[in-house]
């Protein structure tokens, strides 16, 4: 275990800092892709960031003028772009070594590059608020966040809290700090936001896949016997908790660690984290922007008509919580470090309850605020979920009541409006019991097979919609590339997007990172999975396709405003004109100043003259006017597998694991 100043140093301080600086390149890359298609004034990037430089918000300047900027940033060495198993890495760990290389070269060569000035003085005055007993984490910026699709007149959201980045970073080391000296007195069957694990001398993180994997294990057990499930969900979990009840808790386990581990315990913490609740309260950072007067906020702002956040101050005064709401200190911040420890603090309390049973027979598991209960007894597994939501109670939150009246159907038993559900059979039979279940993401079935829950795979068509409808908006009216290249740009997404960075070079041995995929590690072949898995793959050729037939409607930009590369193989279309003679032809008219060096046609050259020299060598005269023909009319030979094999759902979650 480490002490605070093992979180704050120099190093550590720096690699977050690239790392934030990394995800922002990622951001206006994706936009920037997007303007490279369209002529569209709305997409041109360059444009729009030029006439938003003043509403470039502090912070970003911030980061800017510490870390050196793009054009100074060194390139990696192929070592250092390939993982050991020849992957190349992400772009942002790309970036961020890149960041990071670069501070290491302007260090040693250049020390008094204005940047690195700037970012000592960060570092500096980073270490000092946190020795400052006085230092106040100021309240964060709320944004709204669309709970669902935009609707014309009345929109619910979520509030996402953003802090200054001195905050950000204060907050992410304390939270790492208190999650890893917290650890050991958490539920073991507890999988979110837990600390780095060590077993057989190897770390890993524990994920929601730990769960999964946890329950199949409990099942196993009882092999070919009824079990019983109860699921409860909390409602507006992180707007409803209560400030006074979280310090208790957490002074619960401070003074644990005052005993077991005096000399990891650091005041300086828990000053921060008592300035972190003080920070924030739902009642007087995100209820006022409900009121009429802030409605600029929703329609001028942000853009949604009719936003609003969601809010249970009935259920918090009927509970008896309150009797009166205007002041009360509740809620934590969407988006802040601390509130995923802040949440185990507080159901930790829930966590000791369920155990206090004693039942060997009894399994808990939980993530965060979803949690499930399974026992052979439909009696146990009543008292245990009783017992749960009294201690939410207890605990002033607000259990959703339990569903009691469930029929196996879709509109009965996975309807969204149903958030708790009172203890039910849980076999292969479908008479009075359910096969199925749901939790984090997977569902899984009597017999341990396991296939994506619905909502998932929903959420994922909407992806791939929102990519290619953002593609066409940006080419509706004018595009830039031709149809080769917009489809291509597209296909790249869809598929880094759901299998990971897959090429025809490396899709059998290329680990599927950063991906839909990845997120559901534990899948395993059986029918239920590979209809799931062909109607994703349906789904995108299905946009594809809608793709590929707009966008030869649309009229590509005159040559005169976006020259046309001409590719090395663009003479293969001539007859007797092999991919070696393509390639020759186009270096010949690059030296006749046909093309340019970017192989551009040069736009003051006169195809129509009798006169016209294309300096080819004697070997190639003969094609002279089928090279001027190709030359004025380039085509896009590009063939590629949209939604193949290699690129495809059922292939990498199925049959690569085979």
């Amino acid at each position: 275990m480490q002490k605070l100043d093992d979180y704050i140093t120099e190093e550590r301080i720096i690699f977050y800092l690239c790392r934030i600086r990394a995800k922002h390149a990622k951001q206006r890359s994706k936009k920037h892709l997007v303007h490279l298609l369209s002529s569209n004034k709305e997409f041109n990037y360059h444009l729009n960031t030029a006439k938003q430089k003043e509403r470039i918000d502090d912070d970003l300047a911030l980061l800017n003028g510490m870390l050196p900027s793009r054009r100074k940033w060194k390139k990696l060495n192929k070592s250092k772009r390939y993982q050991k198993n020849n992957q190349r890495i992400n772009s942002v760990d790309y970036n961020v070594n890149s960041l990071l290389l670069t501070i290491e070269f302007y260090r040693k060569n250049h020390p008094e590059e204005p940047f690195l000035k700037n970012l000592d003085s960060f570092i500096s005055d980073l270490k000092a608020s946190i020795n400052n007993p006085d230092y106040k984490i100021e309240s964060p910026t709320v944004i709204p966040k669309l709970k669902g699709d935009k609707h014309p007149i009345k929109n619910k959201c979520r509030p996402i809290s953003l802090f200054t980045l001195k905050d950000r970073l204060i907050i992410s080391f304390t939270n790492k700090y208190f999650t890893e000296i917290f650890d050991s007195y958490f539920y073991k069957h507890s999988y979110a936001f837990r600390a780095i694990q060590v077993k057989d001398g190897k770390k890993y993180t524990l994920t929601h896949h730990d769960s999964i994997q946890a329950i199949l294990d409990y099942k196993e057990k009882y092999k070919g016997k009824r079990l019983w499930v109860a699921e409860c969900d909390i409602s507006k979990f992180y707007d409803t908790v209560h400030h006074s009840i979280v310090k208790k808790q957490f002074k619960k386990l401070i003074n644990r660690v005052k005993k077991d581990k005096p000399e990891l315990y650091d005041e300086r913490a828990e000053n921060i984290f008592y300035k972190y609740l003080d920070s924030y309260s739902f009642v007087k950072n995100v209820l006022p922007y409900n009121k009429d007067i802030n409605k600029a906020y929703w329609s001028e702002k942000f853009k949604i008509p009719g936003g609003y956040f969601g809010w249970v101050e009935k259920d918090l005064i009927d509970l008896g919580y309150f009797k009166d709401i205007r002041n009360a200190k509740i809620g934590v911040p969407q988006g802040g470090a601390i509130s995923g420890l802040i949440a185990n603090l507080v159901l930790d309390y829930a966590d000791t309850e369920i155990l206090k049973l004693k039942s060997t027979k009894l399994f808990y598991v939980r993530f965060c605020d979803d949690m499930v209960i399974m026992h052979p007894s439909k009696k146990e597994c009543e008292r245990a979920s009783t017992v749960y939501s009294e201690s939410l109670k207890k605990m002033h939150l607000i259990p959703h009541d339990f569903e009691k009246n469930m029929t196996n159907t879709s509109s009965s038993f996975w309807s969204d409006k149903i958030k708790s559900k009172h203890p039910y059979k849980w076999s292969s039979s479908y008479t009075n019991s359910f096969p199925w279940f749901g939790f984090v993401g997977y569902e899984i079935h009597y017999s341990g097979s396991l296939r994506v829950r619905k909502s998932s795979l929903a959420k994922e068509k909407k992806k791939q919609k929102e990519v290619v409808t953002q593609i066409l908006n940006a080419v509706k009216s004018g595009k830039r590339k031709n149809d080769g290249t917009i489809c291509e740009s597209a296909a790249n997404r869809l598929i880094g997007m759901s299998v990971g960075r897959v090429t025809m070079k490396n899709f059998e041995i290329m680990e599927n990172d950063m991906c839909w995929a990845n997120g559901f590690i534990k899948l395993k072949d059986n029918r239920h999975l590979r209809a799931q898995l062909k109607d994703l793959d349906r789904y995108r050729a299905k946009q594809m396709s809608k793709l590929i037939n707009t966008v030869k409607e649309i009229e590509l930009d005159e040559l005169k405003n976006h020259p046309i590369r001409i590719g090395k193989l663009a003479f293969c279309t001539i007859s007797g004109i092999s991919e070696k003679y393509s390639e020759e032809i186009r270096n010949q008219l690059v030296k006749s100043r046909i093309l340019n060096s970017k192989f551009e046609l040069n736009k003051k050259v006169d195809f129509e003259s009798s006169e016209l020299d294309l300096g080819l060598s004697a070997d190639f005269l003969p094609y002279k006017n089928d090279i001027i023909y190709v030359l004025l009319n380039p085509v896009d030979k590009r063939e590629l597998s949209y939604y193949g094999k290699p690129f495809s759902y059922y292939y990498n979650v199925i049959e690569k694991k085979k």
